[in-house]
């Protein structure tokens, strides 16, 4: 069985070793699609990846809760996050593993 998690270091191994390319170039071309990919985030860009899923912003509504020990609302406000949609091909290869 497969090791639970795959590190940025352990991929950039790994992908070294499959493609034949220097450890070096394969970390920088990693750093510069991991940068590229939050940069899009950040200006409010979604960003889709063929076969691996579609990454998308999205804004958390504001809001007022009351937590059980103060008994005193307390507001939340707005903010944004990350989703990750992944493909039907990757969702349905999990299911059949």
């Amino acid at each position: 069985m497969a090791e639970d998690r795959m590190t940025q270091l352990k991929m950039i191994k790994k992908i070294a070793e499959e493609t034949k390319i220097a450890q070096k170039y394969v970390k920088e071309v990693l750093a510069a699609t991991i940068a590229l990919v939050r940069s899009e985030l950040l200006a409010g860009c979604q960003v889709k990846i063929t076969n691996l899923g579609t990454f998308k912003p999205a804004t958390r509504a504001a809001r007022t809760y009351n937590p059980p020990l103060t008994d005193k609302p307390v507001k939340k406000p707005a903010t944004t996050t990350v989703k990750f949609k992944v493909t039907a091909d990757l969702k349905r290869a999990c299911n059949e593993q």
